[in-house]
């Protein structure tokens, strides 16, 4: 078996025999580029060259990423990834990175590719540094299988920069600003959702997979244990992520009062519907009884505050940004950061420190001016 080295403009590129094609009996060639050093070229020779004596070597010059990917779903994602992070796999995989990089060979996919794709996801696809990351992490793993299977020599990802995690970034409401929400939202299927969220912090799984009997309404508390999430096509309650994020949480009296007038409603709608209604004790539910799909709830209230944040001059905040906005209007209130991770469920006060950190700079100074007032009182 027999290959060399070429020079190719500042890099290097190595061309071996991988056999001869069975139908014309001649012989093939592949050439692979891309190589800085001749170093960097010998050893690939020399791995490509063993591979091909040992029967190893795939040719892959025409398979393209959107049929490499679904391989690689099947053969690894499928039997190695939770149900929750082969969904998102998947997700991620068709709605951003087929439409722009599935057409192409993956023996031709470069890393300026990937680097341009990233950029798109960020200016048309508008998504945040974090989840662009999280599409590198996408491609990283599964370019790294392609080399592990050799259908690559190199993972091209390798020389990509992926665009930094964005520190900090969410929008929250003020305390009018939630009551124009509310007023918005009052009648209709995002209503509870929302305030249940603005009111205790809790997660969108957590609040759909809330259970009339987590609720003590008597003397106002809240019991977290679970999540409802949708796996393949069926809702599954399941564990909260962490053994802290099982919590007893207090509730206003607001929200008390609310949760009493919804169980007035679903009640009539029990009775109205019979035997069409489902029983499934859900706080959150449609008006058959049925959970909504927590990716609905999200869908929906993107498109709805859309809306109101154009008629009423309010930020547009994402769902989760509730949970946010319960965190910060607590902490600017003064409420102690140990009462908010709790409530939020961290496992570390540290996280609740370092994700609002934004809010203690304005803190200090409301702490200063506190002080002033108690000093000049004195003097």
């Amino acid at each position: 078996m027999r290959g060399h080295i070429r020079k190719r403009g500042a890099g290097y590129q190595i061309i071996v025999d991988v056999g001869r094609d069975p139908i014309t009996g001649k012989r093939k060639q592949k050439a692979v580029g891309g190589f800085k050093t001749k170093k960097e070229a010998e050893k690939a020779l020399a791995e490509m060259i063993a591979n091909v004596e040992k029967g190893e070597y795939f040719e892959a010059e025409e398979i393209t990423l959107k049929e490499y990917l679904d391989k690689w779903i099947k053969a690894y994602c499928e039997t190695n990834f939770a149900p929750k992070t082969l969904k998102s796999y998947k997700e991620m995989i068709e709605w951003y990175i087929l439409p722009k990089l599935g057409h192409i060979e993956i023996q031709k996919i470069k890393p300026l590719h990937i680097q341009e794709f990233y950029k798109i996801c960020m200016d048309e696809y508008n998504l945040s540094g974090t989840s662009t990351r999280y599409i590198h992490t996408i491609l990283h793993t599964a370019f790294k299988h392609a080399v592990k299977w050799q259908l690559l020599l190199n993972n091209p990802t390798d020389a990509v920069e992926p665009p930094r995690r964005n520190k900090n970034q969410f929008s929250v409401l003020t305390s009018d600003e939630v009551e124009i929400l509310l007023n918005a939202l009052k009648g209709s299927s995002l209503y509870y959702p929302t305030l249940i969220a603005i009111s205790t912090g809790m997660r969108r799984g957590e609040i759909l997979g809330l259970r009339w009997s987590d609720i003590d309404l008597k003397n106002g508390y809240i019991y977290i244990e679970n999540q409802l999430q949708r796996i393949n096509k069926n809702f599954e309650l399941v564990p909260t992520k962490t053994a802290k994020s099982k919590r007893k949480i207090a509730i206003p009296q607001l929200l008390i009062k609310e949760l009493k007038e919804l169980k007035k409603l679903q009640l009539e709608n029990k009775l109205a519907l019979g035997s069409a209604y489902n029983d499934l004790n859900f706080v959150c539910c449609k008006g058959n009884g049925e959970p909504y799909d927590p990716d609905y709830i999200s869908r929906h209230f993107m498109r709805v505050m859309e809306r109101i944040s154009k008629r009423y001059n309010i930020p547009d905040v994402r769902f989760h940004d509730l949970r946010h906005t319960h965190a910060t209007l607590l902490l600017k209130e003064g409420t102690h950061p140990k009462i908010v991770s709790e409530r939020l469920g961290h496992s570390q006060i540290g996280i609740t420190l370092d994700t609002y950190s934004h809010v203690l700079p304005e803190m200090q100074k409301e702490a200063a001016d506190k002080i002033d007032i108690l000093l000049l009182k004195k003097v």
